[in-house]
């Protein structure tokens, strides 16, 4: 990749001296060459840009149109074998943990990188939140939460372009499914 990615910008280089000795020969009465030179030269960078970028795991995440987030539930009171959605899905074996109480953990892989993050630790008592986590680039994290099973005590806000979702996961006393929102996309192994 280093040497495809030295020998292309070797090219790019001879390119652009090449360009700039043929447009200051040539005669510019409208400034037409000028605008083609800039024009190529654009392109070019847009090129580098492009191939300059590294492919990313998250990119391989199916999502779909109104998905914000993907979530995978990673056990109870111990995280289950973490190495799978590092494998497929992360970039990065440091993943940050949230704990909110000594229940459910789950992993939480925003869909862009730079969605604001807002956590809300929520209150059975009182029926309340409140914030106690910010993040304006949010990356993925694993959360643990839900020490009782009937009430969720975490929530999770996502901001991203002005459209906020926000969903508490947990798991459904109905049949045992991992519930993480209408937004979401739960990548938990079967």
């Amino acid at each position: 990749m280093k040497r495809a990615l030295i020998g292309f910008t070797a090219v790019l280089s001879c390119l652009l001296m090449l360009s700039g000795c043929t447009a200051s020969t040539s005669k510019t009465d409208d400034g037409v060459n000028e605008e083609k030179q800039e024009e190529v030269q654009e392109e070019v960078q847009e090129e580098i840009h492009e191939e300059v970028k590294e492919e990313s795991k998250l990119d391989s995440i199916p999502f779909e149109d109104g998905q914000y987030y993907a979530a995978a539930y990673l056990g109870y009171q111990e995280m289950d074998d973490i190495s799978y959605y590092t494998e497929q899905y992360l970039d990065d074996d440091n993943v940050p943990v949230h704990y909110f109480s000594d229940g459910e953990y789950y992993l939480i892989i925003p869909r862009y990188s730079d969605m604001e993050l807002t956590l809300l630790k929520n209150d059975m008592e009182t029926m309340t939140s409140t914030e106690v986590y910010e993040e304006s680039d949010c990356k993925p994290f694993i959360i643990q939460c839900n020490v009782s099973d009937i009430f969720p005590d975490a929530t999770v806000r996502l901001t991203y372009e002005g459209n906020t979702v926000e969903f508490s996961p947990y798991l459904s006393l109905m049949d045992g499914s991992v519930q993480i929102g209408e937004n979401g996309l739960d990548i938990t192994m079967s």
